[in-house]
């Protein structure tokens, strides 16, 4: 699917009716439009019309909207329900937001929603479908062309299976996907310097494995200051759960265990290709968690990064160890004005939110604020859980400082999150648990597996921030 920016037209056309408001040329449609009533209990409804004109059969998708804030409301079921009528017919369209006076920030969210519905992952398959769209808007093309071509590549490798993606190829495609920007260091950092770095969580999770990890930092620097804003992310390419090895119908989606990387690093794409003006970074360890005759076990006790020594309870949680261990180097090797990490931690996060809302767990509240006010208007949603230092008598562990994982079922998001303050300095942390908002098999909006939540969330609050 593809979404073009042209004032050209093809023969079949979209119309966004808001309050009655469209012109339209056509006389059956205008007739058609201006005769409209809703229902008492409609905000919205979707039509499929065909004419003739010139001879020619013409297909017509009309939205009708009650007002403009109806919009907002329903923005993602009408995407959905759009996307319904246009794959129906597999043909191309045009839409025009230039006749509706919408403010840009609508018009933005209703195109990338857009986008994120006609994604289509059809790498090892034929993809016969034809269906396109032309879009005439007032946007800014290239930011919006940017930020959807960004969120797709991501979406992309998060569908690539784990005999084709592992740590050795993404390093490559990290390489190739930034070559040509001069601005952008990449740092690559493997096993060897991995043991005398002493990162214990990252070793033990990798040492089974025939990919050799690596620690990726890619430092873009464009002003002066030597200060930075920091994405952090975790790549496990698979994840078996270890020795705690996960049952069936939970194994078969673990090549998608890597979603927080992705996230991160086309945030990072997206500003850095858009003249971002502020210093950034992104790092990440790539593993991978399987079992083998090296494999760490529990009740193993490890060092990590900054020298405190973990008990591990359970292999399955092995998230944690390595994104623990990337938080405790970056602090220490560049100054940080904000430290953001994604990750899909615990399954907890969606008994306590459900599959659409992202658990925020912070320590800077105007940061938190900033981030739910955002994140709500574009349609990703997110909520806060307190950091309850009560709970950190859960991670006690009689033979080291810490225990990687609760013994107790209660509380997983909340005690993940106090195993990773052990590990980070900074007042300005944003920790966010993206695990099922991530995961799309049940979200209409998205359909194909990752989502790409956060994304977009993120790029507009560091372009406010600081």
């Amino acid at each position: 699917m593809k979404i073009n920016f042209t004032n050209k037209t093809n023969k079949n056309t979209i119309y966004l009716v808001i309050n009655g408001k469209h012109k339209i040329k056509n006389k059956e449609l205008k007739s058609y439009t201006e005769n409209f009533k809703f229902e008492k209990w409609e905000d919205f409804k979707i039509d499929k019309i065909n004419v003739i004109e010139n001879n020619k059969k013409q297909t017509n998708i009309i939205i009708f909207i009650k007002n403009e804030k109806k919009l907002l409301e329903n923005i993602e079921d009408i995407v959905i329900k759009l996307w319904n009528e246009i794959i129906s017919t597999n043909d191309k369209f045009n839409m025009s937001f230039k006749l509706l006076k919408l403010d840009i920030q609508t018009q933005e969210i209703f195109i990338e929603l857009l986008a994120h519905k006609l994604y289509k992952f059809s790498d090892f398959k034929e993809d016969k479908s034809k269906y396109s769209i032309n879009i005439d808007s007032n946007v800014d093309e290239n930011k919006i062309i940017n930020k959807i071509e960004s969120i797709y590549f991501a979406r992309n490798l998060m569908n690539m299976p784990a005999n084709i993606l592992n740590p050795e190829t993404y390093e490559e495609k990290i390489k190739e996907a930034f070559k040509n920007n001069k601005n952008i260091k990449i740092k690559v950092i493997k096993w060897k310097e991995l043991k005398k770095i002493w990162a214990g969580g990252i070793y033990a999770v990798w040492k089974w494995s025939s990919h050799e990890p690596r620690m990726i930092i890619l430092e873009y620097k464009i002003n002066k200051e030597n200060r930075f804003d920091a994405l952090i992310w975790k790549w496990v390419t698979f994840d078996s759960g270890g020795y705690n090895i996960k049952p069936t119908w939970y194994m078969e989606d673990m090549h998608l265990d890597m979603w927080g990387s992705a996230v991160s690093l086309w945030i990072f794409k997206h500003l850095v290709e858009t003249w971002y003006n502020k210093n950034l970074i992104c790092a990440v360890w790539i593993v991978e968690n399987l079992v083998s005759e090296k494999a760490y076990s529990p009740t193993d006790i490890i060092k990590m990064y900054n020298w405190k020594t973990v008990q591990i309870f359970n292999t399955d949680a092995e998230w944690r160890l390595v994104l623990a261990d990337t938080l405790s180097y970056v602090e220490d090797k560049y100054k940080i004005n904000n430290i953001f990490d994604f990750a899909t931690l615990t399954g907890a996060a969606v008994v306590a939110l459900g599959e659409d809302i992202t658990v925020i767990e912070w320590r800077n509240e105007k940061l938190l604020n900033h981030i739910k006010t955002t994140g709500w208007a574009l349609k990703e949603p997110t909520w806060e859980l307190p950091l309850f230092k009560k709970y950190k008598n859960k991670l006690k562990s009689n033979f080291a400082d810490i225990s990687n994982c609760s013994k107790s079922r209660w509380a997983w998001t909340i005690t993940a999150w106090l195993f990773l303050s052990e590990f980070v300095k900074s007042k300005n942390w944003i920790h966010f648990d993206i695990a099922w908002p991530e995961i799309t098999e049940n979200h209409s909006l998205y359909w194909t597996w990752w989502s790409g939540v956060m994304i977009r969330t993120i790029v507009e609050v560091l372009k406010k921030i600081n």
